[in-house]
């Protein structure tokens, strides 16, 4: 499933192979007694409670990356201007670039 695709099923719009899976449920559900009816509804009530508690730990657990990235890239954002102002100030002996150069493989 591509991005797309993903954000029609968002939406709202589900492929036709769901929609198929969906219509041949609800006649199988239209033909039960009642008894049995409400034995699927309470079912239901208990997925759709472990679903949304699923979809809110995914969505934490996004921001949460999304923070985290956000302050890696703000932290590489403040180190790159800040080397880029050391560069201004000081012309790098053929040492220092050698120095710089293994320090990268630490």
């Amino acid at each position: 499933m591509n991005h797309k695709e993903f954000f029609d099923v968002l939406v709202g719009n589900p492929p036709p192979q769901i929609e198929l899976e969906i219509e041949i449920r609800k006649r199988e559900v239209r033909d039960m007694p009642n008894a049995v009816m409400e034995e699927i509804c309470c079912e239901l009530i208990k997925e759709t409670k472990l679903q949304d508690f699923l979809i809110m730990a995914a969505m934490q657990r996004i921001t949460e990356t999304e923070t985290k990235l956000l302050r890696v890239e703000m932290a590489l954002h403040h180190y790159t201007k800040n080397l880029k102002s050391k560069k201004k100030y000081k012309k790098k002996t053929l040492f220092d670039r050698f120095k710089a150069m293994l320090s990268v493989f630490r």
